[in-house]
């Protein structure tokens, strides 16, 4: 019987091979993409899509791409001055996929998944794979295991999926701070310095300036603390540049005379409380977002990342400073909120927060084993050759290591099942209400179409749908949901009805 199992475990062992693993995650993968991308096809902008398309709505189909681009540029110029000045995120506001056409707005969650993805890629590539020097396949198994930790446990997935608006504010930019990390450790970590890697640096960075202040903030931080630790080394004096224009950018987004107009419309906080809020409200959504599903998926990622420790030569030295600096970094995404509206936001906000939070528990949880690894080779507790013994013991037992975790995570999967997005989705689908949803939603764009009629009443929709459907409009013909719609489409108004 003993020989029976052992030879069961030996062929199973031989099966779950790490290609083999990946190959099954991938599977996993697709098959949880395919409801979240199959319900985009059942959205449509609203509310400040239309807002910012004022200027670029249907301008493609009358006057050409140019005009679009114009456009862009106009609504721009306008909201600089009378609400916002987040100069590179109007713009995206502006280029909603539904300028392109109406049945294209479905590309909002493609672009998201897409740049999300391509973001972690860049971003861990850098950092797993060729700083920490992890062979490709676990690499892969890590990215493909993060990347579905994030989308189907953000905590607003409207707002970080599905409408244009928020998720490109928020979700786009986050994509485009990773990708500039991953240029930052390209350059001064690994020593690929090149011209057109600078180039690329400032001109991102930039972008990122005029975007939201969550990642304008927290760019400046990061770049504050890079340029120290080349200074304390004596290196590369050029990162100072990438430090000024991040500076010039924010300052460019922050004077706008339109914050002035915005911030008279809500109640700020005094800067120095805004500050030490933000520490506080920082370890509540700790203890909020950190669950058993989420950990256990740290756990196992940090740990698919152990043999990496034999490959690099880093003391870990200073582990309560180390955590202190990402936790000041992780507070100050609470700060500019807390200091313009006297609160924590929207869902959206949460989103990027969440993922970064993820990001920095694997993170610390690796440089805490890193800190306890070497103080026990220090007291030699441990060496080379009983770590060694203690790998070959994993490597024998992985079986069952894989299964524990899989089971683990699966438990917690059903237990949080109904918050997963793509379970969410798969309801809507199943049930009928995204595809309701569209067919009512399509009635009323003929009605915006058809230009004899001027004066539009709707009717609310029988189904709003969660978490495709970010907002109707209003009762009132002269709310600001209303009012952009009506321009573009050329309507005297335009108001629900019961």
């Amino acid at each position: 019987m003993i020989k029976v199992i052992n030879n069961t475990k030996e062929k199973i062992n031989k099966l779950l091979t790490k290609k083999n693993i990946l190959i099954f995650t991938i599977i996993i993968a697709l098959i949880m993409l395919v409801p979240i991308i199959w319900a985009s096809l059942y959205t449509h902008p609203s509310a400040d899509d239309f807002n910012y398309g004022v200027r670029t709505i249907n301008k493609i189909q009358t006057e050409g791409l140019l005009e679009v681009l114009k456009g862009s540029f106009a609504q721009m110029l306008y909201s600089y001055k009378s609400w916002q000045g987040t100069y590179s995120a109007i713009i995206l506001f502006s280029l909603n996929p539904s300028v392109f056409g109406d049945n294209l707005y479905f590309l909002t969650t493609v672009i998201i998944i897409g740049m999300l993805l391509f973001s972690l890629y860049y971003f861990l590539n850098q950092i797993i794979h060729k700083l920490l020097k992890l062979d490709k396949i676990s690499f892969y198994i890590i990215l493909i295991i993060f990347f579905l930790l994030s989308i189907e446990t953000i905590p607003s997935k409207i707002e970080g999926l599905y409408w244009w608006n928020g998720s490109s504010y928020y979700m786009l930019f986050f994509a485009l701070e990773l990708i500039e990390i991953g240029l930052l450790i390209k350059r001064y970590f690994l020593n690929k310095r090149t011209k057109l890697n600078f180039a690329i640096l400032n001109i991102l960075i930039f972008i990122i300036g005029g975007g939201n202040f969550i990642v304008a903030l927290q760019q400046i931080i990061i770049l504050f603390f890079l340029n120290l630790i080349l200074l304390i080394n004596k290196k590369d004096k050029n990162a100072i540049t990438l430090f000024i224009v991040s500076l010039v950018g924010l300052g460019i987004s922050a004077i706008a005379p339109g914050n002035a107009v915005r911030a008279a419309s809500s109640i700020s906080m005094n800067p120095i409380k805004a500050i030490i809020y933000s520490f506080i409200y920082a370890m509540e959504k700790i203890f909020t977002w950190i669950n058993p599903l989420n950990i256990s998926i740290i756990c196992l990622l940090v740990g698919l990342l152990y043999p990496t420790y034999q490959k690099i030569n880093y003391k870990f030295k200073h582990p309560l400073l180390f955590i202190l600096i990402l936790y000041g970094i992780f507070s100050a995404e609470f700060t500019p909120t807390l200091y313009s509206q006297s609160s924590l936001g929207a869902g959206r906000l949460w989103n990027i927060m969440y993922i970064s939070l993820m990001l920095l528990l694997c993170i610390t949880l690796y440089y805490i084993i890193g800190f306890i690894r070497n103080s026990l080779i220090e007291k030699k507790v441990l060496d080379k050759k009983s770590e060694n013994i203690i790998a070959q013991m994993v490597k024998k037992n992985r079986i069952t290591i894989f299964l524990l975790f899989v089971i683990i995570i699966a438990i917690n999967m059903v237990i949080n099942i109904n918050y997963l997005t793509s379970y969410q989705t798969y309801k809507i689908l199943r049930n009928g209400e995204a595809k309701q949803y569209d067919k009512e939603w399509k009635k009323r764009m003929n009605i915006l179409y058809n230009d004899k009629i001027k004066d539009v009443e709707f009717k609310s929709l029988s189904v709003y749908p969660s978490p495709i459907v970010y907002e109707d409009f209003s009762e009132d013909e002269t709310s600001w949901l209303n009012t952009p719609a009506a321009e573009i489409y050329d309507k005297n108004y335009i108001k629900i009805i019961k």
